[in-house]
């Protein structure tokens, strides 16, 4: 309550744990939680499914209610939980992306980019509320 002593002050930042928050602006979701979590919670899975709708493959228009969220660079080869590497896929092609040859690419403006296995190049784009 009040001032506390510089010395006070540098013991608590050595404990501290310091981490990056990137919220939503409008709605205050936490968007990114880094490498802290494998599951996403529950505000930054609306956010994911709300800007895809549907299973991001082309062609699959499998509610993204029903969707896995898919973290497009493996959680477990270093991706983050964070919006920029989430998106929604249904079951059978969250597998199919794991089988050889394939790679899926997350943009900056939130396209997904499948590469199929023979080297042809698919897009899907998020979902455009404007229309």
């Amino acid at each position: 309550y009040g001032p506390i002593p510089a010395h006070l002050a540098r013991d608590i930042a050595t404990d501290a744990v310091w981490r990056r928050l990137l919220v939503d602006p409008a709605s205050g979701t936490l968007l990114d939680y880094g490498r802290t979590v494998y599951r996403p919670p529950a505000g930054l899975a609306d956010v994911v499914r709300g800007r895809d709708v549907t299973c991001r493959t082309p062609g699959c228009r499998r509610n993204a209610a029903t969707c896995e969220l898919d973290h497009v660079t493996p959680w477990n080869t270093g991706g983050p939980t964070d919006e920029a590497n989430l998106c929604t896929a249904c079951t059978t092609h969250h597998h199919m992306k794991e089988h050889p040859g394939w790679q899926v690419v997350l943009h900056h403006d939130r396209r997904v980019e499948w590469i199929t296995p023979t080297g042809h190049r698919y897009w899907t784009q998020p979902h455009d509320y404007r229309e």
